[in-house]
């Protein structure tokens, strides 16, 4: 009832700004030549060249032209764009870490609602424990933007973007474990052993263990997303061509449905009486792959220092707050739609 009392008055609201709005047509998408940039490498055998010099090469149309394949691939695009391409890949690199953020964030497919029928409730639904994840964004968010970024930032202590995201992915990695000690005392102290959560009748049901202790691990999933996705956009935003915005939306969210996949994929064993693995084996991935990341981009923090110190950008890497202009990184000679303007305060049509 609450959410539709809060849409009710926006038609209102949006007539009532129209005449102050700056409206920009519609700008189309570069998604489908990335697409088709794509194809024609690995149609003229890219596939073999996956991470090695020329892989991008083969999409250029001198590249074509000089094979005399113009008659087979057409091109609508020039090789300034294919470069493009390539960069936003490469600075959206980061992505590829988040899926094990998403599933310590949350569980592994529905492995914790299973743990939560194994908990005692004393009335309280088990989805209203879920809101914490929530709730602990809401309170967090003006915390680190008014509160530890502005302190660091006075003490002198350069706290980057990599270095806020492994942050997260460590948050996020000590929730899991938090699942799974959960799960393991909630095996331990239920009347049906490793089989709680699959209709246990025996006794109460459930572990006398309250529901409330997945506040803890649900909280803390949440507070790491502050920080590991906005500042993982702001790199993205601030070294990505200006015109490949669009992709890094894309990209982010095909890494969530990635996350997505491997829980659909692992169905079959989130289940009794194998939920303290499936909580603990993506607490210990999620540890190790939190020390790789850090090793494999460490590198950015200081150049995305340097970047910040140039009075020609503002890359302030701020909460939730994170405003990326053009730059010496991300500089291209094809220029978005006109509409790309409004995505100065990180609010993106594309997305």
């Amino acid at each position: 009832m609450i959410p539709l009392i809060l849409y009710l008055p926006l038609p209102a609201l949006l007539w009532y700004l129209y005449k102050r709005l700056i409206l920009h047509p519609p700008g189309g998408s570069d998604l489908p030549n990335v697409f088709r940039v794509l194809g024609i490498i690995f149609r003229r055998g890219g596939i073999k060249k996956i991470g090695r010099h020329g892989f991008w090469e083969l999409a250029k149309p001198s590249n074509i032209a000089a094979a005399g394949l113009q008659g087979i691939h057409q091109t609508r695009w020039n090789d300034q764009f294919v470069d493009d391409v390539r960069r936003a890949f490469q600075a959206t690199g980061i992505f590829c870490f988040f899926p094990i953020q998403y599933i310590n964030d949350n569980g592994l497919g529905q492995a914790a609602n299973f743990l939560s029928t194994m908990l005692e409730t004393n009335g309280v639904p088990n989805d209203v424990i879920g809101n914490f994840n929530s709730l602990s964004i809401i309170a967090m968010a003006p915390v680190l933007n008014y509160g530890l970024y502005p302190l660091l930032r006075k003490m002198g202590v350069h706290y980057g973007p990599v270095a806020r995201i492994t942050t997260g992915l460590a948050m996020s990695t000590i929730g899991g474990v938090g699942y799974t000690i959960l799960n393991k005392y909630a095996y331990e102290q239920s009347p049906c052993g490793e089989y709680g959560s699959s209709d246990c009748t025996v006794g109460t049901g459930v572990a006398p263990i309250s529901i409330w202790w997945m506040a803890i691990p649900y909280a803390i999933g949440g507070i790491s997303e502050l920080f590991v996705n906005v500042p993982a956009y702001g790199i993205a935003y601030s070294r990505a061509p200006v015109n490949m915005r669009g992709l890094v939306s894309a990209i982010n969210l095909f890494n969530t449905a990635v996350a997505y996949a491997i829980g659909l994929a692992c169905s079959s064993i989130v289940t009794d009486p194998y939920l303290t693995w499936d909580f603990g084996g993506p607490a210990i991935a999620g540890g190790i792959l939190t020390v790789v990341f850090y090793f494999t981009f460490r590198h950015i923090d200081k150049e995305e220092y340097i970047l910040s110190r140039n009075t020609d950008v503002h890359l302030e890497m701020e909460g939730t707050r994170n405003v990326v202009g053009e730059n010496e990184l991300n500089k291209t000679v094809n220029r978005p739609a006109p509409i790309s303007d409004n995505e100065e305060m990180m609010v993106s049509q594309k997305q």
